[in-house]
């Protein structure tokens, strides 16, 4: 049975609205029969738990059930696998403790499977152990793996990292799944220790080292070590490897050894930030020259994307994280991040500014990066930017309150205080005789009815109670939806045109979209075959499929002569990789504009984050026209 399964529980757990199979065969690129044989398929795996439940309107995920579901699999986590992804991780287990090898017969035998199943069961095995470097061998009937110790142990972490419920490992799971019961004490001895010598803990990475690290304890207890061999152990590492040899002792009472010690610890010293020396900045710690390859990428960006992330806090941070992920490459040990998908779906034009500093780093520093620390350097982008767009966002206000005493400026203060994140206040006014000339800002905060009216008005006590901070805060909020519902109504037809909108195209795949909607811009002139090639050479480095049914191709130089999307709204999806896309919107970035583009081309996408607004625009758009008035209609709702 296959797990695709598992990507529609995904789908229905993404949201509490009914699903119809109609719907999530499209998004699954599926039939409707197929998606039924999927919820069959769950429910029957859930067994006692009724996860899904479906009537006339289609399908919704019961959460109560499907959680407690998730429960009872952590509290047995040794129960016999049922699902491909359970044998995988199964026989891969069996197979990496057993030098000579394991029957086929033997195998089907004990899960209660037939062998047909269990040779489906190898084949994937064998795809997934080739990208972690070990040999699926056959003689007759007796498989078995081959394979260095270090290799063999990233099969086992990868096989359950493959396993886990949204990329999110469980370390309760792991600790029953490897007999480690007190792995959940040592990670709280090894962050308060970490934590007692000021370093900054990566919690998304260190949950990865910590299944290394089970792996590690249950292959020693079985007698298999890594090799002896010398390794360079740098100050940071030794210091890291001393605390795991201290705890190891304390909760599985167990000498690892220097090997393993240092393995672990190398993997922890490049999910931990150190600390500086002589202060709290973490800038001074960054080696220079990950400094100064951070800084050229910084200089890259700002010269195609005409965004400046020349900022010292940033540079330093993204400095040291950049040498601990070339420390990571070095060694064939990319972090995991949950979060990347997530990331990628969500923010495109920060998860392309990410891909456009990995290509820059990859090329520099001779180094593969994979999208999981692609979105490590997104989330460092991101939150940068977004403290810049919370600055830029606030709302201007005038205070109306007269003078008595220091009513008005407890009024200030407590606005400021409550609400400082979201207002900028640029005036109080202190009498009674207000003129509406005398208001220049967006909104008006008064204690005292005004003699004009006007849409930004809000009226408060003399002291605020949670109903007038709730009132300013929407008035706030209705003036920022505002001023960016203006910009995008004006700048919407600045960048689509009648000439590049397509409708019911068929494409053989993502090159062949890319070269009929690049062809469309070329002949405006707007682009060359240059920028077409590198759109699909961007393609190839990562899917742009960023969030379910659109594919937003492009290159990653901003060469073209206006910013210009060409767009192809398709009621039959089109195949993309794993991907099945309805929407293609080739982006053709140019240096000119790029801010205005920029905030259009976020709320296009967010428009199309919504398989409901999505199946809208496509169900509406069988001209130009009637496209832009939907996705008007959309972006105004």
């Amino acid at each position: 049975m296959s797990d695709k399964y598992l990507t529609l529980l995904e789908l229905l757990r993404s949201t509490d609205e009914w699903q119809t199979a109609g719907s999530l065969a499209e998004r699954m690129g599926v039939t409707t029969r197929t998606v039924r044989s999927y919820v069959s398929a769950a429910k029957s795996i859930s067994r006692t738990h009724d996860i899904i439940s479906a009537t006339s309107a289609g399908y919704k995920l019961n959460r109560e059930a499907y959680f407690a579901y998730l429960a009872a699999l952590e509290d047995k986590p040794d129960s016999l696998p049922s699902t491909p992804r359970e044998r995988e991780h199964h026989i891969v287990y069996r197979l990496s403790s057993n030098t000579t090898g394991l029957s086929i017969d033997a195998l089907a035998s004990s899960l209660h499977v037939s062998t047909a199943t269990i040779e489906s069961d190898i084949k994937r095995i064998r795809t997934t152990a080739v990208e972690s470097g070990v040999a699926v061998d056959r003689v007759d009937n007796v498989v078995a793996l081959r394979g260095e110790e270090s290799q063999l142990r990233r099969l086992r972490s990868n096989v359950v990292h493959d396993t886990a419920t949204s990329g999110l490992l469980s370390l309760d799971t792991i600790a029953l799944r490897f007999e480690i019961p007190s792995l959940v004490d040592f990670k709280t001895d090894l962050i308060e220790r970490l934590d007692y010598h000021r370093f900054f803990i990566n919690e998304y990475g260190i949950d990865s080292v910590l299944l290394h690290l089970a792996i590690a304890v249950d292959r020693v207890r079985n007698g298999q070590t890594l090799p002896e061999t010398e390794v360079g152990v740098d100050t940071d590492t030794a210091f890291v490897a001393g605390i795991v040899r201290e705890l190891a002792k304390r909760h599985f009472d167990l000498d690892l050894g220097a090997r393993e010690e240092w393995y672990l610890a190398r993997q922890l010293a490049t999910r931990i930030i150190t600390p500086s020396s002589d202060s709290t900045s973490t800038t001074a710690r960054a080696d220079a020259v990950d400094l100064d390859t951070t800084i050229r990428a910084m200089d890259l960006v700002f010269d195609e994307y005409l965004i400046d992330l020349r900022n010292d806090d940033l540079v330093g941070r993204l400095a040291l994280h950049i040498g601990h992920l070339v420390t990571r490459a070095s060694f064939d040990s990319p972090s995991r991040n949950p979060l990347q998908k997530s990331i990628k779906s969500s923010y495109p034009l920060v998860w392309d500014i990410a891909v456009f500093i990995a290509s820059t780093i990859q090329k520099e520093r001779h180094i593969t990066i994979d999208e999981d620390e692609i979105s490590y350097i997104a989330l460092h982008i991101g939150s940068h930017l977004e403290r810049q767009a919370q600055a830029k966002n606030r709302v201007s206000a005038t205070i109306v309150s007269p003078s008595y005493y220091d009513l008005h400026i407890v009024m200030r203060e407590s606005i400021e205080k409550i609400l400082g994140a979201e207002i900028t206040i640029e005036s109080v006014i202190t009498r009674t005789d207000v003129r509406a000339t005398d208001i220049t800002t967006d909104i008006v905060i008064t204690t005292i009815p005004l003699p004009f009216a006007l849409d930004t008005i809000i009226q408060v006590q003399p002291f605020l109670s949670e109903n007038d901070v709730a009132e300013v805060r929407k008035a706030a909020a209705r003036i920022r939806r505002s001023r960016r519902h203006v910009v995008i109504r004006e700048r919407l037809l600045e960048f689509f045109r009648p000439e590049t909108f397509f409708r019911n195209v068929e494409f053989a795949g993502p090159e062949s979209a890319i070269r009929t909607l690049g062809e469309s811009l070329k002949s405006l002139g707007i682009i060359g075959d240059a920028y077409i090639d590198s759109a699909i050479e961007r393609e190839r480095l990562s899917s742009t499929v960023f969030v379910d049914g659109l594919a937003v191709p492009h290159a990653m130089s901003m060469t073209a002569e206006k910013p210009t999307i060409a767009i192809a709204v398709n009621e039959t999806a089109t195949a993309w990789g794993d991907h099945r896309v309805n929407v293609v919107a080739f982006i053709a970035f140019a240096a000119s504009g790029r801010d205005e583009f920029q905030s259009v081309f976020e709320q296009f996408v967010d428009v199309f984050s919504d398989r409901g607004r999505m199946s809208e625009v496509i169900k509406n758009s069988s001209t130009f026209e009637s496209f832009i008035d939907t996705l008007v209609h959309i972006i105004d709702a």
